[in-house]
């Protein structure tokens, strides 16, 4: 499929005949492994990635906590769940303008915009895990004399990983796509500040190598999530659930 694109890019490159508009496929190729080896790029690949990673941080927290009361506690589900639902249709790009008003420019804006773009995910996912749990277990721990603290730590938690671990892949790839947004606005450093500056010198086969680049790092994430989450919840996958 690959090897397809490529030779589809290559032609359809030709045909144009518009750098501007589809670059040849050998100069971005080649921009692309340069940029792979680019200090610069480097630097500000890392700086958005230590954002993705606070933002995706700070969004686990909240997310995990609101996710198991509303899972667990029906009052909790009753007395959040508008709000949670509210709050999620607004889009996040909407968030830009109020983000720099409380957190002027830099890092602020975009933590914040990954939080809100990771945290939704996060909560639903994890009270789809906790409803998942067959109560009987809990009313069987309940009779048996275990306390809430017990029941979070050997039942709630674990029944819910396989919906956490869901969450957070939808989470980190939510938070890796509005990061790189917030940083064509709120930043002059990151992965986005950089697309941005290709864009306005014109650089087309930069443009298209970094947003390569951009595709390949968020899979890699992804795949990394994916084998945590064999590894956590193996079962499923033996089951052959995905």
């Amino acid at each position: 499929m690959l090897l397809l694109l490529a030779v589809l890019w290559y032609f359809a490159a030709k045909w144009i005949d518009r750098p501007m508009i589809l670059p040849d496929f050998s100069e971005t190729m080649g921009e692309f492994l340069r940029d792979w080896t680019e200090p610069r790029v480097l630097l500000n690949l890392g700086i958005t990635l230590c954002r993705v990673l606070t933002g995706t941080f700070y969004a686990a927290l909240i997310g995990t906590v609101l996710g198991l009361s509303m899972g667990y506690s029906e009052t909790a589900l009753q007395l959040i769940s508008p709000i949670v639902n509210s709050i999620r249709q607004v889009p996040i790009m909407a968030w830009v303008p109020l983000s720099i008003v409380w957190f002027g420019l830099g890092e602020g804006p975009t933590v914040f915009l990954i939080f809100m773009s990771a945290v939704f995910p996060l909560i639903l996912n994890t009270v789809s895990g906790v409803s998942s749990i067959d109560r009987n277990y809990i009313n069987a721990a309940k009779s048996m004399g275990a306390g809430t603290a017990a029941i979070y730590r050997d039942i709630i938690v674990p029944g819910a990983m396989p919906g956490f671990l869901t969450g957070l892949r939808l989470a980190v790839g939510a938070g890796w796509m509005s990061v790189i947004c917030a940083e064509f606005i709120a930043t002059n450093k990151g992965f986005g500040y950089l697309l941005i500056e290709a864009q306005q010198r014109l650089q087309t086969s930069k443009l298209y190598s970094l947003m390569i680049m951009s595709a390949l790092v968020g899979l890699f994430i992804d795949q990394l999530i994916r084998l945590l989450e064999r590894k956590l919840t193996g079962w499923r996958f033996r089951n052959g659930k995905t």
